[in-house]
């Protein structure tokens, strides 16, 4: 069973909330609370929560409270309602909430913030590294632009023109995605400062990876952390050497790009961990994991089930940190993962023989 707790007096929430337990997946039990208070004493078992809901429109609390209220549900995935015209003033407080959501709430948002608690739950991480990660303080949301998007791509007819549209709507995300489009990391043979042609070269699956890194790229140069506008240099550079990876292998464009994609979205854990203190130089933020702690790649695969990636896209972004034998898709392109990060440490020359031989029937002959 899986256990959703919403702190809130909106009868209109919580008849969303039952309907969705006692009609769409009675795996769920419900518990609602009217106070904080009532929520903070009332007995419980704080690991078993797995879906928070606190409406900061309707409860009066103070920012303790608030920190209180996720403090006592470190594995769940918390949702903070409020309205969205006042999100500047929400990040600056709630650092403590994975997600954001209006009174307006529609029902198949509801129902991914469900899927997405519940896959969460099941992440194959060890129970050390989940304390871990439940102990961390800020994530970066997921962009609005992102979400708008997300949205417009869920119809598998949608016009080039719309998507054109939406994404003209921010002139700094136009330039810097027509700046990659151009790049060397991309690939194409002729150069287009058309939005409309670059869009239609990237696939939507594509675009929708590079508005979500160039919107929190934005986003980080306004708060000045040059930190982390280097890390995510750093990330786009490391996902063209993994393309190229991909490439020399013989894998068509559809299983390079997907190679690029994965690469952008296993680096934003780093953007996590220096968002909750953590150093460029620690342990977690490196490439060769020590077997213990933190891995960057974990705080990865959250981050990316938190915002609804799919669970494929998850799973290669966790088997990275070692050779994959087989011919699923996720593991084709932990395979260019790996290769790429061991390639920058330097270490392939030092692999087992039997390793190297699994390598070159892959087809990484090349690399060895």
């Amino acid at each position: 069973m899986y256990q959703v707790v919403a702190i809130t007096l909106d009868p209109a929430l919580l008849s969303l909330l039952k309907h969705y337990c006692q009609q769409d997946d009675q795996s769920w039990q419900l518990r609602s609370f009217p106070t904080v208070g009532s929520y903070l004493t009332a007995p419980r078992n704080d690991d078993a929560i797995d879906l928070l809901f606190f409406d900061a429109t309707g409860i009066i609390a103070g920012l303790e409270e608030k920190r209180l209220v996720c403090f006592m549900a470190p594995l769940a995935l918390r949702v903070v309602v409020t309205e969205p015209q006042h999100e500047d003033v929400i990040l600056n407080h709630l650092e403590h909430f994975h997600s954001f959501v209006g009174h307006d709430l529609s029902y198949d948002h509801l129902q991914q913030l469900f899927a997405n608690a519940a896959r969460l739950s099941m992440l194959p991480l060890q129970e050390s590294e989940r304390r871990l990660i439940g102990r961390l303080t800020e994530y970066p949301v997921f962009p609005s632009i992102c979400q708008e998007l997300r949205e417009l791509l869920k119809d598998p007819q949608v016009e080039l023109v719309r998507v054109t549209s939406l994404v003209s709507r921010d002139p700094l995300i136009v330039s810097r995605l027509l700046q990659l489009v151009n790049s060397p990391y991309m690939g194409f043979a002729s150069e287009t400062w058309s939005l409309h042609t670059a869009i239609n070269r990237l696939g939507f699956q594509m675009l929708q990876t590079l508005v979500l890194m160039l919107s929190i790229k934005a986003r980080q140069a306004e708060l000045g952390h040059a930190d982390h506008e280097s890390v995510l240099d750093a990330i786009l550079a490391d996902a063209g050497r993994c393309r190229q990876l991909a490439l020399s292998c013989g894998y068509p464009r559809t299983m390079q790009d997907q190679v690029f994609i994965t690469a952008i979205l296993s680096g934003f854990g780093k953007l996590v961990l220096l968002q909750n203190g953590f150093e460029l130089c620690d342990p977690a933020l490196q490439e060769q994991s020590s077997g213990e702690g933190l891995t960057y790649l974990a705080v990865s695969a959250f981050v990316m089930t938190l915002w609804g990636f799919e669970a494929e896209v998850v799973q290669a972004i966790l088997q990275q940190q070692q050779w994959q034998d087989g011919s699923a898709p996720s593991q084709k392109v932990s395979r260019c993962l790996y290769l790429a990060r061991l390639q920058k440490l330097q270490l392939l020359t030092a692999l087992p023989d039997a390793e190297k031989k699994q390598i070159r029937a892959a087809g990484f002959a090349s690399v060895i």
